[in-house]
Order: structure tokens, then C-alpha cells, then sequence
């Protein structure tokens, strides 16, 4: 009976072992199927999770007979391929080997430069919960088929552990992610394991703009500037620290020529929900928003939907009800609409012309608000 514990010991030991060797240092052990990451207008990066140790192989093209490959000679599972001298406003198939089963297949599309060109992006935060919630929005992001999503933070709840990746994010989004890419943020929750060391390892967004980080970031779409905020820099992640991400902000902002500029972070610098606007925010970075007039500001943390009337030119947007437990709705003296209820924000930008609308899970339209802009500021 002894000896019977101690072999079962020694079998626990070294199935730990195998796994550790498969999965390396992240402890992975199931296999993920490819996403797509930090798309540009001229590149793009494939990932997944192969079910055994090996090269990363990509084969890409316009059309789904491929011709082009990109390799990424690491042996390992997790593997991250960049894929670079695309043409911009075009569709790219591509496939990956290791899986498991047969080799998986998605298409991207790069993102446009024109300034007259059209596209939508989607905004959901608050998700990664696992539940019917996160579930029914996933199922609306895939109906609204969206160009690209932000996601405004808290991804993986409690702690944003590695652990949780597969059930409470690349399962609910595992259609989407193949073709849409995910620009997402850091919120409290992604942060409190590891200082984000998980949300670091699996997102990989453009790094092209001079001081960018995987917590802060831009890039363009169209006639849009999109830039990502770390706002858990006030509030315990040491990653990096606010006054570098105010002077990134700063030449970002000062440098784009683009007609639209929308900004998105997890804490809402205004909000009148259960957390309600975040001082330390609203004091280090609204002024920039206002000097380099920012079009839309968006961010969760509250569990509910709630948009302001324009504040010295700039419309702040909470999407926290991405699939967690949903916050009373509240209603300030600033606040144009606020509902709480599981949704997605749907923005459409046509030149000159933007169209936002948020839908609950089921369809119905609960908010609406068109802005227009002749000129680029």
C-alpha cells in the first residue's frame, strides 16, 4: 500500500513535469486556435498554441489557395508571427499547422488608408467571466461583424491568470478572434496577478508609435486614430508609470493628422455608476484629450452602459457590460443615456460621419449619437 502511494506520487510528478516541458514557463496545456493581433494597414500578427513543441508556420495570401509563408524558427508552443509587407483594405486567408486535427484556417482584413474610407469597430469591456452573459455578447460581436474590437479591460476575471484564458476568453471569442483583431486594455482585474504578466504574454498590438508599450499604444483605421490607455498606472501597476504615458499621450496625440481620434482606458475619467468618473484620470489626462481634441473617449470598470453629453468637446462612453454581473444604471447631471444591461457599442465611421449605437445582447438599440466632422482638427 506504501509503495502503491509513492508510485502514485511519482506518476503526479512526472505528468506535472510533462506539462510544464509542453506548456514552458506560461503552463499551457490545451492547444488554442489561431487569432489575429495588431492589425495595420500593411501588417498583422497570427497566434496560437500548437499541441506540441515546434516551429511556427504561417502560409497566407489573397486568396485561400495561400502562396506565401512566414516562420517563426522558436521551438515552442506558443507561437507569435508577424506578418509584414501587406497591401492595405485587403483580405488575407492563412493557415497554421500543430493544432491538432486539421491544419486551422481564418482571413483578416488590413486596415484601410483612405480618408473617405468605411469600416466599423465594436467596444465591449467587463467580459471574462465565462457565463451566459460573456457568452450572449461574444454571439452579438459576431452578428454586428465588426472590422476590428476594443475591448476596454478587465478580460480575465478574478486575476487575470493564465489559467483562465482558454475557458473566459479564447472560448467565448474562439470565432471572432480568427478574423476580427482585438485591441484591448489593461483593467484592475487583468492586473492583479502578475502585474498583467498573462494579458502581456497573450495580446500583441502595433508598437509603430514612438514610446508605446503593450500597456498604452496607437494605431490608425481609416481616418481614425485609435489610442490605448493604461489607467491602472494610478492605481498599482508597475509596469511602467503615469508620467510616461502622459508624455506618450502627449506626442501621440500632437503628431496625428487623422479626422477622428478616439481614446479608450478601463477607468472612465466621468461616470456617475457605481465607481463613477476616476479623479486621478480626469486630472492627469483629460487635459490632453481637450488640447488635442479627442472625439470619444471610451472605458468600462462600471458594469452597465452610460455616455456623457459633451464635456469641453469630448463624449466619455462607459462599456462595462461585456458579460460580468451587471451595476444599477445611474444618471448624473452629465449623462445623455445610461442603461445596465449586457450590450456592445457599434461604431460606424464614414468619412466625415460617425454613427454610434449600442445594442443589448438580444438587438434592440438602446443609445444612439451621429457626429460630424468636416475637417480633420
Amino acid at each position: 500500500m506504501i509503495s502503491s502511494f509513492f508510485e502514485r506520487g511519482r506518476f503526479a510528478l512526472a505528468l506535472r513535469t510533462a506539462r510544464s516541458l509542453l506548456g514552458g514557463a506560461t503552463g499551457l496545456e490545451q492547444p488554442r486556435e489561431p487569432y489575429v493581433q495588431g492589425v495595420t494597414a500593411s501588417s498583422a500578427v497570427i497566434c496560437w498554441v500548437s499541441q506540441h513543441p515546434g516551429s511556427g508556420v504561417v502560409e497566407y495570401g489573397k486568396t485561400p489557395e495561400l502562396g506565401r509563408k512566414e516562420t517563426d524558427p522558436r521551438v515552442r508552443r506558443r507561437h507569435v508571427v508577424a506578418l509584414a509587407g501587406l497591401d492595405p483594405g485587403s483580405t488575407y486567408h492563412y493557415r497554421v499547422e500543430g493544432v491538432g486535427g486539421s491544419s486551422p484556417t481564418g482571413c483578416f482584413r488590413t486596415a484601410p488608408v483612405d480618408d473617405d474610407s468605411r469600416f466599423s469597430f465594436a467596444v465591449v469591456g467587463d467580459s471574462g467571466s465565462g457565463g451566459k452573459g460573456q457568452l450572449a455578447v461574444a454571439a452579438l460581436l459576431e452578428r454586428l461583424r465588426p472590422d476590428l474590437v476594443l475591448h476596454t479591460g478587465d478580460v480575465v476575471y478574478p486575476a487575470g491568470q493564465e489559467r483562465h484564458y482558454d475557458r473566459r476568453f479564447f472560448a467565448p471569442y474562439r470565432n471572432l478572434i480568427k478574423t476580427v483583431p482585438l485591441f484591448p486594455v489593461l483593467g484592475n482585474h487583468d492586473v492583479r496577478k502578475g502585474n498583467g504578466a498573462a494579458f502581456l504574454e497573450n495580446f500583441h498590438p502595433p508598437l509603430g508609435s514612438p514610446g508605446s508599450t503593450k500597456r498604452y499604444y496607437s494605431f490608425d483605421w481609416g481616418n481614425t486614430h485609435f489610442v490605448a490607455l493604461d489607467s491602472e498606472l494610478y492605481h498599482g501597476d508597475r509596469g511602467s508609470n503615469p508620467e510616461e504615458q502622459r508624455d506618450f499621450l502627449e506626442r501621440d496625440l500632437a503628431t496625428t493628422r487623422k479626422r477622428w481620434k478616439v481614446a479608450f482606458l478601463h477607468r472612465s475619467p466621468y461616470g456617475s455608476s457605481r465607481h463613477g468618473g476616476d479623479e486621478k484620470v480626469r486630472e492627469d489626462l483629460e487635459p490632453l484629450f481637450v488640447k488635442h481634441g479627442v472625439d470619444l473617449v471610451f472605458s468600462g470598470h462600471d458594469h452597465v452602459y452610460e455616455r456623457t453629453v459633451p464635456i469641453r468637446g469630448v463624449t466619455y462612453v462607459v462599456s462595462g457590460g461585456g458579460g460580468r454581473r451587471l451595476y444599477p444604471a445611474g444618471n448624473g447631471e452629465l449623462t445623455a443615456s445610461s442603461v445596465s444591461a449586457h450590450h456592445a457599442v457599434l461604431v460606424r465611421v464614414s468619412g466625415s460621419r460617425l454613427l454610434l449605437e449600442t445594442l443589448e445582447v438580444g438587438g434592440k438599440v438602446v443609445d444612439r449619437l451621429e457626429l460630424y466632422q468636416p475637417h480633420a482638427k
